[in-house]
């Protein structure tokens, strides 16, 4: 039994042969679902749930965009796990454990209110669960990322990342009305934290779900050569790559921004305008009805013009969208709000989708993980000191308002219009060109 279960284990995450082609294609179907797992796992333990389950406790909206900048530290580690992955002949095993560990850590923290009854105990362990949770998420992205795209097909790539996004905004979608509604209730009904429970042990079950199909997948020999280089040649490697470092510039810049005040607007929705779980769980659905139409075109647009010319598409469209936010409102939130985030939610999966293939693309065939990893890594991790000075910032003009004319802006909005701001400044300045 023991022989039985060690050979099983072994053609699991140690298989040496080349993969068929019928592998292949199961191995693509497997990653299209482990693309919905995890994007339901996000869709539960991030965000909007998220800025409910903190605010519930009692945090502040300093702590919450601090937690909400924590993903972006983790990531500090995408730096120098692609040394160790580069080295391996075999990935999966390491990729799969770390994923699990991430995404099952995540959903843990809704422990916390049941083992520990001080404020200030349960927000300091949530803190520490989430930072290692992210830590493993960081570690494990270069090599994930990877090998999910050396599964992808090499004809057609865009159409078929359009798909998997497609099926992934389908399921979240419909999670996130569900989800929305049934928290409402528990809500009206004065049971708030058993509305939490349920999100976030439905979080846990979804990730083992997620390491069985990830285990799934084949894995493609690494054909690749190991290298003998030390951790410093391959960190500096990308750094001293005169076209590349252009792309590791202009994403730093962009996450900077982005992150200064993404965090804000869940807290904005949910603390500011008051709007129930319900209607932000309808804007999310119809945000990803839209995500899943333009996803497929902008998929096939990139496959017909260049994965630059996306990039600097929904680049625009996203800086747009953080400028209407500034000027949202109770008023005119119930029109607004929808508008802006159907449109960030279609420019925001056409702009990864071309960030991820333009690095991949980009990079050199010998030590793309590392090329990967340290632009994620300082992009990132840029990413999470624009959540630092966010939160700074939002504390720092909390009692600051703009009056002009009809319109008043307070300290968040102001946040929405720095991001934008640079937003603009970046797309306008910075040219991504071999």
């Amino acid at each position: 039994m023991y022989t039985k279960l060690k050979r099983i284990f072994r053609q699991i995450y140690f298989n040496s042969n080349e993969l068929t082609e019928e592998e292949y294609k199961r191995g693509q179907k497997k990653l299209i679902l482990s693309g919905l797992t995890a994007n339901m796992i996000s869709l539960l333990t991030t965000g909007t749930f998220l800025v409910g389950y903190l605010s519930y406790l009692g945090a502040s909206e300093r702590y919450i965009a601090i937690i909400g900048a924590i993903p972006q530290l983790g990531c500090i580690l995408q730096m120098f796990s692609p040394y160790i992955f580069e080295k391996l002949k075999h990935r999966k095993l390491l990729i799969c454990i770390c994923c699990f560990l991430f995404r099952f850590s995540v959903g843990t923290i809704i422990f916390v209110p049941y083992v520990l009854h001080k404020k200030v105990s349960q927000l300091i362990v949530i803190m520490i669960i989430y930072s290692f949770a992210y830590l493993a998420a960081g570690f494990v992205t270069p090599g994930l990322n990877n090998w999910n795209m050396s599964i992808t097909p090499v004809r057609g790539r865009g159409r078929f990342l359009a798909i998997k996004d497609i099926t992934s905004m389908f399921g979240v979608a419909a999670a996130s009305l569900m989800i929305g509604r049934m928290l409402d209730y528990y809500k009206v009904n004065n049971k708030y934290l058993t509305g939490f429970t349920i999100i976030f042990l439905l979080a846990l079950v979804i990730s083992i779900l997620d390491f069985m199909l990830l285990s799934g997948i084949g894995e493609p020999i690494n054909i690749q050569q190991v290298h003998n280089s030390s951790l410093f040649q391959m960190i500096s490697r990308p750094l001293k790559d005169l076209h590349f470092r252009k792309v590791i510039f202009f994403l730093s810049i962009w996450y900077f921004a982005i992150h200064f005040s993404v965090s804000f607007i869940s807290i904005y929705m949910v603390n500011s305008l008051e709007l129930s779980y319900s209607f932000i769980s309808v804007v999310g659905v119809l945000g990803n009805i839209f995500g899943m139409v333009s996803i497929y075109l902008w998929g096939s647009l990139a496959d017909k013009t260049s994965w630059n010319f996306l990039l600097k598409t929904s680049g625009i469209i996203i800086a747009f969208c953080y400028m209407g936010w500034a000027f949202v409102t109770v008023n005119n939130a119930l029109i607004l709000v929808p508008v802006f985030q159907i449109l960030l939610t279609g420019s925001n999966g056409a702009f990864n989708m071309a960030a991820v293939n333009i690095q991949y693309a980009y990079g050199p065939e010998s030590g793309k993980t590392a090329y990967l990893g340290v632009t994620q890594s300082i992009a990132y991790v840029t990413g999470f000191f624009g959540g630092i000075l966010g939160a700074a910032a939002s504390q720092l003009l909390k009692n600051l308002r703009i009056e002009w004319k009809v319109v008043s802006i307070g300290n968040i909005q102001i946040l929405f219009l720095i991001t934008s701001l640079i937003l603009f400044t970046a797309l306008g300045s910075i040219k991504i060109k071999k």
